[in-house]
């Protein structure tokens, strides 16, 4: 069935209903089709399969027939939905035993031929779910994620992906409804495309982390096709400068200049990369940072206001994995040291509100978050230069930055710091 489904055409995703119903047609009618297993059986027992529709439709009670749904692969919940779509990145990736041994040619052949079942089938949920639920808050992770699967079906020799991808991204990139970054995320991701057909079956077996030198040329051409149609975009101007930041030698210079020289580069996207051709900091240790917002849960929060306590201020986001991690010795050094004077204030990137909100009651945050929703292109991650998460910095009583590396032994950190003598405490 899923090489059938690999060469069925594909639907557009939808943008209003209307193109829902269509597409939620063309999903009955697949449903219908890969019944058979080709196109010369179905042919043969046409005849039979009219004659058993019309059987039903003589004996079967008409309320039943208004119960009738279409086929869908995912649930009706929203949520159990996309974790089905999210299983796609365990889905794709190589046995683990590779990692010891080079697999025999069989073996490769037969994990291939996988991949590419599999990475349809989920570029198929992914718009299955695009469809079913267009205002839902992953509908743009969707997206991209329909081109990561098809991309890796590519990978594994796939022509028919190319294709489908191209059609795709032509549908995203004219439907101006959907926002403009979302749009320019599927657009760039599809440029990945061709730097899977070319490392081929080397993706699976080498890996990324080998592949880091081919795979961050062709990203950064990516993001040079991306600005041509979209000149002005932030969110290409800031992925540039965090691979120029990343970057070494003259490959560094020239992505800082070109963001320095470019018309549409944003002012913020401009500064980063001038600290970076000239080697120094947007921020400086010994001195304070300008960090002021409304959290999330409604408190105004101002760091200069918070002159004789240990600040941990902490970049972050629910989708870092890492982060995750090192939440509960956060939470034990806050619990532990917070009437002492320690204080956290959580800088999220997160782009997802609902998302980051069901995280901070889950796990009983008490701290306050700044979220604006722009995820990598936060405002205080844009003005400090934040491009890897988590990052912790501590500020100490007297209102200065001492610390960037506070991730690790932190207790012992900021006990240190609540020990020291300011003026204000003699």
């Amino acid at each position: 069935m899923r090489e059938s489904q690999a060469k069925t055409p594909n639907p557009p995703p939808a943008a209003n209903p209307g193109v829902a119903l269509v597409v939620n047609s063309w999903l009955r009618w697949r449903g219908v089709a890969e019944a058979g297993r080709s196109a010369n059986t179905r042919m043969n027992i046409k005849p039979i399969i009219h004659a058993l529709l019309l059987t039903a439709f003589l004996v079967t009670p008409p309320q039943l027939l208004a119960q009738e749904k279409p086929l869908h692969a995912l649930p009706d919940d929203p949520m159990k939905a996309w974790g089905e779509v999210q299983k796609v990145h365990q889905a794709l990736r190589p046995p683990d035993d590779w990692r010891s041994h080079e697999p025999t040619a069989e073996q490769l052949a037969e994990f291939q031929k996988q991949v590419r079942q599999t990475a349809v089938s989920f570029a198929d949920k992914a718009q299955e779910f695009i469809v079913r639920f267009p205002t839902n808050e992953n509908v743009g992770d969707a997206r991209i994620t329909v081109v990561h699967a098809l991309s890796h079906a590519v990978a594994a020799g796939d022509a028919e992906a190319e294709s489908r991808i191209a059609t795709f991204v032509s549908t995203v990139l004219a439907d101006t409804s959907i926002p403009e970054d979302d749009r320019v995320g599927v657009l760039m991701f599809s440029g990945n495309a061709a730097f899977m057909k070319k490392v081929g079956m080397r993706l699976f077996i080498e890996g990324m982390s080998k592949l880091h030198d081919e795979f961050e040329t062709a990203s950064i051409e990516n993001m040079r096709a991306a600005l041509k149609q979209f000149p002005t975009n932030s969110m290409i101007y800031t992925m540039l400068v965090a691979v120029a930041q990343r970057s070494t030698g003259e490959r560094q210079k020239e992505l800082a200049t070109e963001i320095i020289n470019a018309p549409g580069a944003p002012p913020g996207a401009k500064t980063l990369a001038n600290h970076i051709l000239k080697g120094t900091k947007p921020y400086e240790v010994g001195q304070p940072l300008d960090i002021r917002f409304t959290a999330l849960d409604g408190r105004e929060v101002d760091l200069a206001k918070l002159k004789g306590k240990v600040v941990l201020v902490e970049f972050w986001s629910t989708t870092c994995g890492p982060c995750i991690a090192e939440m509960p010795t956060v939470k034990a050094v806050y619990q532990k040291l917070h009437d002492q004077g320690f204080e956290v204030l959580a800088i999220s990137l997160d782009d997802k509100e609902s998302a980051l909100r069901r995280f901070i009651k889950e796990k009983e945050l008490p701290w306050p978050q700044h979220f604006d929703g722009k995820g990598w292109e936060n405002l205080f991650a844009v003005r400090y230069g934040i491009f890897g998460i988590p990052t912790m910095w501590l500020v100490d009583k007297r209102g200065n930055l001492r610390d960037t590396n506070a991730r690790f032994d932190l207790e012992r950190r900021v006990t240190a710091m609540l020990k020291e003598q300011t003026a204000d405490s003699k």
